[in-house]
């Protein structure tokens, strides 16, 4: 039987993985305190023919975040901070810059939910770009909103762990991690830094753009020197299952303890969500219920690298994905799907299962369109079945309670969605894992047609490059330049202005550093409309391999 699953499990994965044209990947599969389980397949060098093994290594990108977290926990576990405890007491020689009169705790960071704003560090071919890990803390360590105001992923959140981790410490933080949690945890092919003997056991990393080709990946560094914390961590799935099996253990790993008990049941409690759902991110993990069962997980991506890490923790099974491509469509390998396999359960699912012959009536009140930052899901009821729109995705949803709905289908399947209300009874919003979308009701700020548009108009943006300032100069109905990130103006093309609204598009330069990642190149398109005197609304940022949206808000000056 037991064989039988494995056999199921890694059929799937080999058919995934081939869809993608993935060069290598490793996996292991976790039960209790054992690896049951763990192979590699493909190339770790598709150019030398080196077959993958499973204890290849890759760069795991933010599943180092877990790992992270657990080093500084251990410092808490000796009596050094509490969680509660404000970030900056500890800072020395960088702080963290706020506005706001809340200062950010050290849970915050561990949770998401610190004010700062979702940030990617830059990429450097040659170590003698980098800068210091304090000096990349001290550009980026800049909050946009109070803490506990909002969930925002934030790769800076982790570096300042790390960084506090050498604090205390008295040592770079990747030497402290080596001597107190990977040698303990027997991760003896694991290195915040690439090593001569993490090079021996590296994987040549890919990525491609788009639909291109799968290209080789230069040699990186994350940026910072010590690399960055939040992302520079290189292992083996059989390193990486080790650390599972202290976080299924209550902090043990072969009788020795690297986290109390105690820290290890608040690591994996709920510490932050979206609305009322229950699902949201523990100190590091996302944690969500996964076809019933809860489950802690953590998925990573950065240039030429993919991984993804889950477990349930009340049955003690955990599964490790490692692969070399990146193709940049923010993809991670399923580590969700072949941890249900793994535990007997299967992946089919049949929409006539969930297909009402009578519609409840409650359903119309839950349809409508959802929005959250520019992104927009659609609730529908399609032949007898309740539907989530995303795009192109179509799931189906399977009432679970009066609030609480399963996903079936696309990146959030066998999760759970729960619908607010407001005192009403009126449905107010949606969660899901850990956003949430609010419900489009009429726009009571309405454009105000009759604005002067023409003058100069001035604001502040945040994108994951970093904080930027744009100038809109609009001269007339048809013509209006603005400035890049880098502070050049720019003509803008197909530009409109009138009755209160404001169209056009420019292509700038990416910045030195950023460039690194595998474009050189924005495309922006601005849509803004005049609102009680400003101007208000997005800048759709695309370029090869990404594509963003920024909120914009400028005013006249």
């Amino acid at each position: 039987m037991v064989k039988k699953i494995f056999n199921k499990v890694e059929s799937f994965l080999i058919k995934k993985f081939e869809e993608k044209s993935v060069p290598g990947f490793s996996v292991s599969f976790v039960s209790g305190s054992d690896i049951i389980w763990s192979n590699g397949f493909g190339y770790s060098n598709l150019e030398e023919k080196i077959p993958t093994t499973a204890e290849t290594a890759y760069r795991v990108a933010s599943v180092s975040k877990p790992v992270i977290a657990t080093g500084l926990l251990q410092w808490m576990d000796k009596g050094v901070f509490h969680l509660d405890d404000p970030v900056n007491r500890f800072l020395k020689d960088v702080k963290i810059k706020t506005e706001f009169k809340e200062q950010p705790t050290i849970r915050n960071l561990l949770s998401h939910t610190s004010g700062l704003p979702v940030h990617v560090d830059p990429v450097c071919f040659n170590l003698n770009e980098t800068i210091s890990l304090e000096e990349m803390i001290r550009e980026s360590a800049i909050t946009v909103r109070p803490p506990n105001q909002d969930i925002a992923y934030a790769n800076t959140a982790f570096n300042i762990i790390g960084y506090l981790v050498g604090l205390f410490a008295g040592k770079p933080y990747p030497d402290y991690m080596r001597e107190d949690l990977f040698e303990p945890l027997e991760m003896y092919s694991s290195a915040f830094e690439q090593t001569s003997h993490i090079r021996g056991l590296m994987a040549q990393p890919y990525s491609r753009k788009k639909d291109g080709p799968v290209e080789a990946v230069s040699p990186w560094y994350g940026g910072s020197t010590p690399e960055k914390p939040c992302g520079s961590l290189f292992s083996t799935a059989i390193d990486l299952s080790h650390f599972l099996i202290a976080h299924m253990n209550g902090g043990v790993y072969k009788d020795r303890r690297i986290l109390m008990e105690e820290t290890m049941e608040e690591m994996h409690r709920l510490q932050s969500s979206p609305g009322a759902s229950r699902s949201g991110y523990a100190l590091s993990w996302k944690r969500t219920w996964h076809h019933g069962n809860l489950m802690l997980s953590h998925t990573g991506g950065n240039l030429g690298w993919t991984a993804h890490v889950a477990f349930y923790p009340e049955l003690k099974k955990g599964v490790v994905l490692l692969c070399n491509l990146n193709d940049n469509s923010g993809w991670r390998p399923p580590a969700r799907e072949a941890l249900r396999l793994l535990v007997g359960c299967d992946l089919s699912f049949d929409s006539e299962t969930t297909k009402r012959e009578i519609v409840p009536e409650k359903w119309s009140s839950l349809t409508g369109t959802y929005t959250r930052r520019f992104s927009d899901l659609e609730v529908i009821v399609d032949e007898g079945n309740l539907i989530l729109q995303r795009e192109s995705e179509k799931f189906y949803l399977e009432e679970i309670d009066e609030t609480r709905y399963l996903v079936h289908g696309g990146k959030s399947d066998g999760v759970e969605l729960t619908f607010e209300f407001d005192e009403e009874g009126k449905v107010k919003q949606i969660d899901l894992e850990t956003e949430s979308y609010a419900l489009v009701l009429e726009d009571d700020q309405k454009v105000d047609v009759d604005a002067e548009l023409t003058g100069t108009w001035h604001g502040n943006y945040v994108h994951p490059h970093g904080y930027f300032t744009m100038d809109l100069i609009i001269h007339d109905e048809a013509t209006a330049s603005a400035t890049d990130m880098g502070g050049k103006t720019i003509t803008l093309k197909e530009f409109k202005a009138n009755l209160g609204r404001v169209t056009g598009g420019f292509k700038f330069k990416i910045l030195p550093g950023y460039s690194g990642w595998g474009a050189d190149e924005f495309e922006a398109k601005i849509n803004l409309s005049a609102r009680e005197g400003r101007l208000k609304g997005s800048m759709e940022l695309e370029s090869e391999i990404s594509k963003s949206i920024v909120p914009l808000d400028l005013y006249k000056i």
